[in-house]
């Protein structure tokens, strides 16, 4: 769609937009500063002047910088920060910022440059490095140079001092008419109105053009696509709007100019100065439109960001001062594409046929801010193209989603001199509803294009048999259709200056009403050239008035011509007879031979006239023949060419005048044969070329017409159907081809395959550099054959790969290869999970590659038969240090027995051994995450038992109150040892629970070292009790003691002082019958006892002794091996403490000669509880003999006689 969209920059020179082309000079600066300069000038002042530091930084212009909801301070987008140009490629540049990050969408200008450079912010990179989009020409920056943050969007002047001038996407003055003066400038990037902001009634916005109003009203706030091809009108359409909307509403107009030509934009403004939109000099406040171009040279973030500031322009007179604006944006397309552009520049992986991924949400944020709000209204008139006339290309189809209208003007309407050549038919409105227009307008209108459709329907018919074969109601509703589609015409005030005719503005209400009168029938008897070009019905009635007066006239005139040439005629002829009857009498004439004489002389008249009647009837004959032949050629031509056969004879007028007005139009309908032939050529040659390069040679999709008796539309758009079919099956068989080749060539490129030798074999053109590439099925099927047959050769060669990857993981684990040695084959154990679409690089699956890497294999495999000894050592060992560490020594079905001597002599499968161990391993591992939680419970309990053991010692030590000794720390630790010797009930309660419900899942008892957990718990726990009754055993001896000194005391008057013993040695005080002792559970005394309750006391002490020499001091658990057993001997009742050591967990047994006082354990180490070793209690043999060491007086001895009579 060819059509005047985009103005050329006109700042760089005038000559320029003359057509001349000299050097391009810098842009003259703006006086009005821009921020950036204004925040580099006070920065520079800054830095210069000491003085400038102590005055106040005045506030920079009151922009309104507004986007994405917020506004922007320099206390968040570092305004005035400076940063250096990093990299640029194109329209791309990347600028690296100390400090002062600017956010999306911020505008930064290039300092120290010909030209004001700005950018926008398009990406944070990372590292204080932001990728920006340039709005012009990038040549000349370098890297290093300053660039400086606005800290505000792109800002752009805005009110009525823009009507009548042309700017560009940054506010710049093109028009070298100076520069814009005004105090309001707004950012281009501004969020959409509020929902409460927005009116919600319907409104039609009255336009004045008839067939608009009528058939496709405009919403107030909507958007309306224009549709047409070059030379339709578009453009006289667009600027009667602009006339119309500014007279009636008091509305402005802005145009966008979006990636157009700069020619087109240069004869549309002038175009608009001839028609009086555009006003110049003194009046140029009276200007009705405001025009923002981007044009076609200009880089992409200019053509994708001009639109915006046309929509910001727009938004002032609507938001601002209440208007009705209309927004004319040429072309949208161009808008979509100039995004998509700047996408593949940021690095955007693109969508569906190459576009953007944001496609939609690009032109969503500008057609969401077109709409009515309760102030004002913008109405946006949108041209689209359509690429290949596709609709269902991307960028047309998410666009039609926001029309609320469609206005298509069409060729043929404007070649029958129908202006403006809007199609009454294909033009479509959302506002075409009896809600919202009422119902006789939308009754009007719908009446209209019924009369329409019929008379089209019937055209066909017209042009065969002609309008004689008509009924009568057909008759009658093609005359009304002929006239309506004339009164559909209009003159436009904006060509008047072409015309000559003044221009006409027709209300909507007279519209209808007029409409509907002629669908009534009463204008029935008006003529067909009384409806054309004008505006009311009234026009139509008194033009139709003129015209009959004007063709009265001519009958009266050619009337009177007539008999005014015939007198003088009969009069000249009377005279000669009487002149020649006077001479004949006076000569005496006899009367034979004047009646002989007259006689000839009639003769001779007769022949004249004769002649001259035969010469009359034959030149009558051959303008007659000349005429039928015209007519006939003419409807020949016309029947063939299905256009309605042309009527220009007329009743008034003589054959040669209508000879004379036959053959023009037979020589326009010839030149429009011959260029409608040209086309069927045309046509018919590139079907043969494309039928050659997709079907067979022999076949023949359409045979030539040799007649050329059907050269219609009608055929001419089936052929093109045609033609467009095949080049959309050729378009779609190229990019298969394309896209075949290029799996191809990939799949080559893996597999090492020579591509072009492959794509030879397929089709030779297919490796050709120049001529046509065969694009037939024969070719297509070999490609997908060609691929397929790739593609299953790298997957077989893939899993081949994967399974030599696999292997040499195994064997680099198994032989403890050194890393190094790995990293050479990286690139193939990368690859071992890889999908078949994955493996893209270059000979990755080759023949070459692959044996290089199945020979590595094999080597590993020999390298790995001379170090099976070590490998199955290796695994044996790794399987032990497993059931280690899961506490399943000694557990059945974890053992492996082999010898060395087995495997040498090959006895035993060093393979099946290794593989035997792994399966040995993968179930140890299996088990020990099923036990971790039971386990580390079982830790604490242990830790738990082992605090319980140090509290017994630090209750049993007399100097642990020694503030020498660390006493304040011992006491924290005892309380704590407290608190968790409390808990220790609750945590065998919950470790038995758990245990038993492992057990339940499992199916087998849970073992801890050999040993069943249950019966460690169940024994501990018996042992604690067992351990709590001699305590109170202990409590009530203690008793007892005291009631036996309290009544010696009470008998002798004094304590019974033992006797000095008969050795030198030191007798060991008692320290267990303190009153101050505090007693504790726990202990070296007290362990978990083992669940061989059913084995003998004996049996027990036997293997205790026995197993003394097996145990490890240093193992850990329940382990006290290695304390020596060692007597020691008390006062008055003598305490034995014997540690042997006996089988883990086994049930601690009581001797008969065992007293009932706890032993104090060796307080240099320090008991743990483990399953390997425990601790054994032995007591003297009688709880009330003395001692005989122990010397008494007679006092003593007397009472002691006296008691045991007493107890006896």
């Amino acid at each position: 769609m060819a059509t005047r969209r985009a103005l050329s920059s006109l700042v760089r020179s005038a000559s320029r937009l003359r057509g001349a082309s000299p050097a391009p000079r810098p842009r003259a600066p703006l006086h009005r500063p821009s921020p950036a300069g204004y925040l580099f000038n006070r920065a520079a002042a800054y830095a210069t002047s000491a003085a400038a530091k102590e005055a106040p930084a005045a506030p920079p212009p009151a922009t309104g910088k507004i986007t994405g909801g917020g506004k922007i301070t320099d206390e968040f987008t570092g305004a005035g920060a400076v940063g250096q140009v990093c990299q640029v490629i194109g329209a791309v540049v990347d600028v690296r910022f100390d400090y002062g990050l600017p956010p999306i969408l911020t505008a930064l200008e290039v300092l120290d440059h010909n030209i004001r450079l700005v950018l926008e912010v398009a990406q944070h990179l990372g590292e204080n490095m932001v990728r920006t989009i340039a709005m012009d020409g990038t040549e000349g920056l370098v890297r290093g140079q300053r660039v400086l943050n606005t800290g505000s969007p792109i800002t752009v002047p805005v009110g009525r001092a823009t009507l009548g001038r042309i700017m560009n996407v940054i506010g710049e003055p093109i028009d070298e008419k100076g520069d814009i003066s005004t105090n309001h400038f707004l950012p281009i990037h501004r969020e959409a109105p509020a929902f409460v902001e927005q009116a919600t009634e319907q409104q039609i916005l009255v336009t004045g053009i008839k067939v608009v109003d009528l058939l496709a009203p405009y919403q107030r706030g909507g958007k309306i696509g224009l549709f047409g091809g070059a030379g339709v009108g578009k453009t006289v359409l667009i600027m009667e709007l602009i006339n119309n909307v500014a007279k009636a509403h008091g509305g402005f107009s802005v145009f966008a100019g979006v990636g157009e030509r700069t020619r087109e934009g240069n004869d549309l403004y002038r175009e608009m100065i001839e028609s009086g939109v555009i006003k110049l000099g003194d009046k140029q406040s009276e200007s009705k439109c405001a025009l923002v171009y981007g044009q076609m040279n200009e880089p992409p973030g200019a053509r994708a960001r001009v639109g915006l500031t046309g929509l910001t322009v727009a938004e002032h007179f609507r938001d601002a001062e209440g208007q009705d604006v209309l927004l004319f944006i040429d072309n949208i397309f161009r808008f979509t594409q100039a995004n998509s552009e700047v996408s593949a520049l940021l690095g955007r992986i693109p969508s569906a046929v190459g576009y953007q991924p944001t496609l939609a949400t690009d032109l969503g944020g500008l057609q969401e801010r077109i709409t009515t709000t309760k102030k004002g209204s913008i109405t946006s008139v949108q041209a689209i193209y359509v690429p290949a006339d596709d609709l269902t290309d991307p960028a047309p189809a998410t666009t039609f989603a926001h029309l609320d209208a469609t206005t298509v003007l069409s060729r043929q309407i404007s070649e029958l001199g129908i202006y403006p050549a809007v199609d009454p038919l294909d033009s479509t409105s959302r506002m075409l509803s009896p809600h919202v227009l009422g119902e006789d307008h939308y009754n009007t209108a719908r009446g209209v294009q019924k009369v329409l459709q019929n008379y089209k329907n019937l055209q066909d018919i017209i042009a065969i048999l002609g309008m004689d074969e008509l009924s009568e109601d057909d008759k009658l509703t093609v005359a009304r259709a002929r006239k309506i589609q004339r009164f559909l015409s209009q003159p436009f005030h904006v060509a008047e200056v072409f015309t000559g005719a003044p221009g006409k503005y027709v209300e909507l209400k007279e519209s209808v009403n007029s409409f509907q009168g002629v669908l009534d029938g009463k204008y029935d008897d008006l003529p067909e050239q009384s409806f054309y070009m004008v505006g009311g019905i009234e026009e139509v009635i008194a033009k139709a008035e003129k015209i009959a007066k004007e063709r009265r006239g001519i009958v009266v005139t050619r009337s009177g011509r007539t008999k005014e040439h015939l007198i003088p005629m009969d009069t000249i002829c009377g005279s000669l007879m009487h002149e020649l009857q006077v001479i004949w009498d006076e000569v005496g004439e006899p009367e034979a031979a004047r009646d002989r004489m007259l006689l000839e002389l009639e003769q001779e008249c007769l022949e004249v006239y004769r002649r001259k009647v035969d010469q009359a009837n034959r030149s009558r004959a051959q303008l007659r023949q000349a005429i039928a032949q015209s007519e006939a050629e003419l409807a020949a031509i016309c029947s063939a060419m299905g256009e309605p056969p042309v009527h220009v004879r007329q009743k008034a007028c003589g054959l040669r005048e209508e000879l004379s007005a036959i053959l023009p139009y037979l020589e326009e309908i010839k030149r429009k044969k011959v260029e409608r032939w040209n086309q069927f050529h045309d046509v018919v040659g590139r079907i043969k070329k494309i039928s050659s390069e997709i079907r067979p040679a022999n076949f023949v999709p359409f045979k030539v017409p040799v007649d050329q008796s059907d050269l219609s539309l009608r055929k001419l758009e089936e052929l093109r159907v045609e033609l467009q079919s095949l080049e959309k099956e050729k378009g779609e068989r190229l990019k298969q081809v394309m896209e075949y080749l290029k799996t191809l060539h990939s799949l080559c490129e893996v597999l090492g395959v020579n591509f072009k030798q492959t794509i030879s074999e397929i089709h030779p053109s297919l490796d050709e550099a120049e001529g046509p590439m065969n694009i037939s099925n024969t070719t297509i099927e070999m490609l997908a054959l060609a691929i397929q047959r790739l593609r299953e050769t790298k997957i077989q060669r893939m899993q081949k790969l994967q399974d030599l990857a696999s292997t040499m993981l195994e064997l680099w684990n198994l032989m403890d290869t050194p890393v190094e040695e790995q990293q050479a084959f990286q690139n193939i154990t990368c690859n071992i999970a890889a999908s078949e679409a994955e493996l893209t690089e270059h000979n990755t699956l080759s023949v070459e590659f692959l044996n290089y890497v199945e020979a590595e294999v094999l080597r590993l495999e020999q390298l790995k038969a001379s170090k099976m000894k070590e490998l199955v050592l290796k695994k044996k060992t790794e399987l032990e240090e497993h059931r280690r560490r899961a506490h399943l020594v000694g557990e059945e079905g974890y053992a492996t027995q082999f010898t060395i001597e087995a495997i040498e002599a090959g006895a035993i499968d060093p393979s099946l051994l290794l593989e035997q161990i792994e399966a040995y391993i993968s179930t140890v591992k299996e088990e020990a995450f099923s036990r971790k939680d039971i386990l580390e419970r079982v830790e604490k309990w242990l830790n738990a038992c082992e605090e319980e053991a140090w509290l017994e010692d630090y209750n049993k030590d007399d100097n642990r109150y020694n503030a020498g000794r660390g006493a304040h720390i011992m006491l924290k630790r005892a309380e704590k040892a407290r608190v968790l010797v409390n808990k220790i009930p609750g945590m065998v309660d919950v470790l038995e629970t758990k245990t038993r419900a492992w057990e339940y899942e499992r199916g087998k008892e849970f073992t801890y070292d050999g040993v069943r957990l249950i019966s460690m718990l169940e024994e501990y726990m018996v042992v604690r009790e067992e351990k709590e009754q001699e305590r109170k055993k202990q409590r009530d001896q203690k008793k007892l003691q005291d009631q036996r000194k309290a009544e010696q005391e009470a008998l002798y008057g004094s304590k019974p002082s033992p006797s000095k013993p008969h050795s030198t040695k030191k007798v060991p005080k008692n320290s267990t019958a303190g009153a101050s002792r505090r007693l504790s559970l726990g202990g070296a005394s007290v362990q978990p006892p083992k669940s061989e309750i059913h084995h003998s006391k004996t049996v027990r002490a036997t293997k205790k002794t026995e197993d003394m020499n097996s145990i490890s001091p240093g193992h850990k658990g329940l382990d006290t091996v290695g304390l020596p057993i060692k007597k020691l001997s008390f006062n008055s009742s003598t305490l034995h403490e014997m540690e042997t050591p006996r089988k883990p967990f086994s049930q601690i047994t009581w001797g008969n000669s065992i007293p009932s006082t706890p032993v104090r354990p060796i307080s240099t180490v320090t008991p743990i509880l483990t399953a390997k070793a425990v601790s054994v209690l032995a007591y003297d043999e009688s709880e009330l003999t003395l001692q005989e060491d122990t010397e008494y007086s007679y006092e003593e001895r007397r009472l002691s006689v006296y008691l045991a009579a007493q107890v006896a």
